[in-house]
C-alpha cells in the first residue's frame, strides 16, 4: 500500500490488492484505491464517489457510519461478486454517497450517472 497524496484533506492510498476501478473508504484512515487511480488521475470520479463516504462519516460519526454505511456497503460489494445481475452502485448507501459527493462538488454537469447513480430530484 502506497500513500499517494491528499484529496480534500483525506489521505489517499493505492494498493495492488484492490481491483481496477474499485475503492474502499475507511474514515479516520483514508481512501484506498487501485493503482494509478489517483496518482495518475485515471479515475477521479471514483475518488469523488469514495469521498462521498467521507461525507457520510462526517454526518454520522464513527460507530453509526460503520454500522449504517460500512457493513451494508461491504455486503453489497460482496453480493456484486456473487450475483451476475447485481450492481453495487445501486445500493442505497452507495447512491447516498454519490448524492453527497455530487452536491459537494457543485453538481458537475459531466457526472457519470450510469456509473455513479444519483437522485435526479436534488
Amino acid at each position: 500500500m502506497n500513500f499517494v497524496g491528499y484529496f480534500e484533506g483525506v489521505k489517499i492510498y493505492e494498493s495492488k490488492f484492490i481491483d481496477h476501478g474499485h475503492g474502499i473508504t475507511l474514515p479516520n484512515f483514508g481512501i484506498f484505491l487501485s493503482p494509478e487511480t489517483f496518482s495518475k488521475q485515471k479515475d477521479l470520479w471514483l475518488v469523488k464517489h469514495e469521498f462521498g463516504h467521507i461525507l457520510q462519516h462526517r454526518e454520522l460519526g464513527f460507530i453509526k457510519f460503520y454500522l449504517k454505511i460500512g457493513l451494508p456497503s461491504l455486503w453489497s460489494a460482496i453480493k456484486q461478486n456473487l450475483l451476475e445481475n447485481y450492481y453495487h452502485q445501486n445500493h442505497a448507501v452507495e447512491r447516498e454517497a454519490n448524492d453527497k459527493s455530487f452536491q459537494y462538488f457543485d453538481k458537475p454537469s459531466d457526472w457519470p450517472i450510469a456509473r455513479f447513480p444519483i437522485n435526479m430530484s436534488k
